[in-house]
């Protein structure tokens, strides 16, 4: 289950057009805080109406688009029908893209998962990007002469000089 979830199950089942809720009933809704960029500067981009991103991938398959009133912090989701599909299409594009044994590989991540293929993509690739920083790091310690300084000092430096 995605951290949106609760937020998009929440959505299908209100019969409204518009369901406006303030960030203080959404983080009830999803029983944890927004993040601060939900907050910040660029609040506008991290409300946008993107497949992109995991936040309105949840509202858009909710078949809802974000109108953002960012001076009250409050959100309407609008019912939007032309929405039944979206999340439906990106992940057969992206599935195209793939060979049939990567394709298999996706599908069984996902019933394995009890997740979507586009989550199971996403974990997979953030599975292998974890193993490649890891297998980076042993090759530097492996070729790497010991550093007479010690991580402690080095970190206390660069506090300090700042």
């Amino acid at each position: 289950m995605g951290v949106y979830t609760p937020l998009q199950t929440y959505l299908s089942q209100r019969t409204e057009d518009i369901v406006e809720l303030s960030y203080e009933e959404i983080e009830r809704i999803l029983h944890r805080p927004l993040p601060p960029t939900a907050y910040g500067d660029n609040k506008r981009q991290w409300w946008a109406n993107s497949t992109s991103v995991n936040q309105a991938r949840a509202w858009l398959q909710a078949k809802r688009r974000v109108r953002l009133d960012p001076l009250h912090n409050t959100v309407a989701f609008i019912r939007d029908e032309s929405l039944a599909d979206v999340a439906s299409e990106d992940e057969a594009s992206l599935m195209g893209l793939l060979e049939p044994c990567a394709r298999r590989l996706v599908q069984d991540v996902a019933e394995e998962q009890d997740i979507s293929a586009s989550d199971a993509i996403a974990l997979m690739i953030n599975q292998a990007a974890r193993a490649r920083r890891r297998d980076t790091l042993d090759w530097f310690a492996a070729n790497t002469a010991p550093s007479a300084v010690s991580s402690a000092e080095l970190i206390r430096a660069d506090r300090d000089a700042r």
